[in-house]
């Protein structure tokens, strides 16, 4: 019984003595070391210094003014930026920065990579100031793809339009107009921030061909397939004067249009057409259509419809067109009075091109004053948007 309680006492103590052994045995350490490559092009937190084996590091590299963060490498390559990993020997980390181009525009949207704020814009869509796209004011789920706002003097800038000035009927335009369409200042020109189409009362010939008025008509050299288009303006208001903001399919390769047979060339009205705006003889109200041929029979279709409007030429109003592929409809000021379902039978599957200008007389135009001299139709800016 007493060698048995000296042997428990025995192992007792020796079990102590492991214990204290093991409780004062030293915790291994490791070093960490961090440089930066380039110097001084950034900042690492933390930095280097001694961790207790199986500490969790979390490294942070923070780029200086004109440098970006691009790499880490030495005992750890990785992209990632903060950094994650547990400790379990000497390590070296570099953190690599690479110089910036503040010239570049990594996104091809026309703003330098250190003032563009959005540096991700899908390609295609125009942006603001700071990078970023520009919505539609009256529903953001459309970009700014194309525009023209007149911020400019003089005549129209070339690269945004078209004048179609050959008459296409034996000499004359369609419709009974009584009109020839130049491409002088005289009959448009940009000033104040508007565009003016001008009609005007005067003798001028085109290939012997003479008619007693002159006017403008515009075509877009930018061609869109589906999207909302808006137009602020005011309208002419003399009698006679028929204005249009309409489109026409770029496969129509009707003569002197800008688009000519490079899209197709089906004709009048296999191409589709769209009238955003007309206005006729009663300038208290304007017009929407649509008009086309039938694919399956070539028949020819047409749908449109009116809205009152006050004060016309005189207040700017915004006129609209919102075009997918199951629908189309025109707006007065954001608001659609006429829709049109958008079918496999009608040609409104193919790219438009807008077209803007004064018709004098004619079968809208009716009578035109004969005291008539001049009458203007001034737009303040044109703006087509596609769905984000």
């Amino acid at each position: 019984m007493k060698n048995s309680f000296k042997d428990f006492l025995f192992d007792y103590r020796s079990f102590l003595l492991v214990l204290l052994l093991a409780c004062t045995e030293e915790i291994k350490k490791f070093q960490l070391d961090v440089s930066i490559n380039p110097t001084n092009s950034g900042e690492v937190s933390p930095m280097s210094g001694v961790y207790d084996q199986g500490s969790s590091i979390n490294l942070s590299a923070t780029p200086n003014d004109g440098y970006e963060f691009s790499s880490w490498s030495g005992g750890i390559s990785s992209n990632d930026n903060p950094l994650s990993f547990q400790l379990n020997s000497d390590i070296k980390v570099v953190a690599n920065f690479s110089e910036v181009d503040l010239n570049s525009d990594i996104d091809n949207d026309g703003v330098k990579n250190e003032d563009d704020k959005c540096p991700d814009t899908p390609l295609g869509l125009l942006v603001d100031e700071n990078g970023c796209q520009i919505k539609n004011e009256f529903d953001n789920s459309f970009s700014l793809v194309w525009t023209d706002e007149f911020s400019y003097e003089g005549k129209l800038d070339s690269t945004k339009w078209h004048h179609q000035i050959i008459p296409p009927n034996n000499g004359s335009w369609h419709n009974g107009e009584e009109q020839h369409y130049t491409d002088r200042i005289e009959n448009s020109s940009v000033s104040d921030g508007n565009l003016k189409i001008i009609a005007k009362k005067e003798s001028y010939e085109v290939n012997g061909s003479i008619k007693n008025y002159t006017s403008a008509r515009l075509n877009s050299k930018f061609a869109f397939k589906y999207g909302r288009v808006d137009i602020r303006a005011k309208l002419p208001s003399a009698a006679g004067t028929w204005p249009a903001f309409w489109t026409l399919g770029t496969n129509i390769n009707e003569v002197g249009n800008y688009f000519g047979d490079s899209e197709g060339n089906v004709g009048w009205p296999m191409c589709g057409e769209i009238d955003i705006m007309e206005q006729s003889t009663n300038k208290s109200e304007t017009l929407g259509h649509f008009h086309w041929g039938d694919v399956n029979n070539g028949n020819y279709g047409n749908y449109g419809d009116k809205t009152s409007i006050e004060n016309a030429s005189t207040t700017y109003h915004i006129y609209s067109l919102i075009w997918n592929n199951s629908s189309m409809q025109i707006l007065l000021d954001n608001k659609v009075f006429l829709t049109m379902t958008n079918t496999q039978s009608v040609p409104f599957d193919n790219r438009h091109y807008l077209l803007l200008n004064i018709a004098m007389g004619g079968n809208l135009g009716g009578t035109i004053d004969p005291n008539f001299t001049e009458d203007e139709m001034i737009v303040d800016y044109v703006r087509v948007f596609q769905k984000n």
